[in-house]
């Protein structure tokens, strides 16, 4: 589970488990579960299934926002495929600063974080890939 947890968007088969089970042989959770865990379930949560080590059904992995989707086992691939497919066919360099942006936003502090969001727009907007999509927006427009 702490190796998912790593995972920017997960998408789970219906019929997959998932649990932090290093409480049932004594251990605790050392691949950054610890870390992750809270800040995606919340503290409360995170606590209690790292206590508890029960295992979790897709059913309530989607329902705690542990995966952002659930699909049946014979389509998990097909859709992953697919979200990759539509990630993938986006200009690169907004993908990459909206992940540093989200990401550094956890810690930081609203006038940071907009500090940072003005700095990486600066860069974008003289990237040629902004160039023709506004272009192109601008010509669906008319």
């Amino acid at each position: 589970m702490d190796m998912t947890l790593m995972s920017d968007i997960r998408i789970m088969a219906e019929s997959a488990t998932m649990a932090e089970s290093y409480i049932n042989v004594a251990l605790m959770p050392g691949d950054g579960g610890a870390y992750y865990l809270p800040r995606i379930v919340g503290m409360a949560k995170a606590l209690e299934l790292f206590w508890t080590g029960r295992v979790v059904s897709s059913a309530e992995a989607l329902a705690m926002g542990l995966v952002s989707k659930v699909v049946p086992d014979d389509q998990l691939m097909a859709e992953v495929y697919k979200l990759a497919h539509a990630i993938a066919s986006k200009p690169s360099a907004p993908i990459r600063f909206t992940k540093r942006a989200a990401y550094r936003g956890m810690g930081q502090d609203l006038h940071t974080a907009l500090d940072l969001a003005s700095s990486n727009m600066a860069v974008l907007e003289d990237l040629p890939e902004h160039k023709e999509a506004l272009q192109q927006f601008v010509n669906r427009k008319k």
